[in-house]
């Protein structure tokens, strides 16, 4: 389920998201164009920020809570999303103290997908448990049973109480 390295750090991921598509999309353009890349890096920087700067802003906000957050991000049209909501909202109402983030993919913020989910092509939902800007665990394209994110759940619970101990 999970297929993130433990703590794998949610803005690190943005930025690097970010800076690995300016030098794709400029060499893209360059090369198109016959220009030097720094001639369309300001329009691609623009470009970027305009696609994916409400995701950079949601990513900045989650990275920035406290408590454990749960995001989801589906499709209302996406038959797995819908099987998985409500499992997810059930565990949700079970655990108060978890702050959700339920986006549809269609959102402008909905590309903290891609954000996050490194690969071009992926598949829905994706689900994360994010603690303090960590991503703690993450799984796209399936839904696991209420047993399985509440082992999860236990698991970042007992690592981050653990870890209050090592300073």
């Amino acid at each position: 389920m999970n297929d993130v390295s433990p703590s794998m750090d949610l803005i690190s991921l943005a930025e690097d998201f970010i800076a690995t598509k300016q030098e794709e999309i400029s060499l893209q353009l360059a090369g198109k164009y016959l220009l030097s890349s720094d001639e369309v890096s300001e329009i691609v920087s623009k470009f970027l920020e305009d696609s994916y700067g409400p995701a950079m802003a949601l990513a900045g906000e989650i990275a920035g809570r406290e408590g454990l957050v749960l995001l989801f991000i589906g499709r209302k049209d996406c038959a797995i999303c819908q099987r998985c909501y409500p499992v997810l909202e059930r565990f949700i109402i079970e655990h108060r103290e978890i702050e959700p983030v339920i986006l549809d993919y269609s959102q402008t913020e909905g590309l903290i997908y891609h954000l996050i989910h490194r690969e071009e092509r992926g598949m829905l939902p994706l689900i994360a448990f994010i603690y303090k800007g960590k991503i703690m665990m993450k799984t796209c394209g399936e839904c696991a049973a209420e047993h399985v994110y509440e082992k999860c759940y236990r698991d970042i619970r007992d690592d981050c109480s653990q870890n209050l101990y090592v300073h």
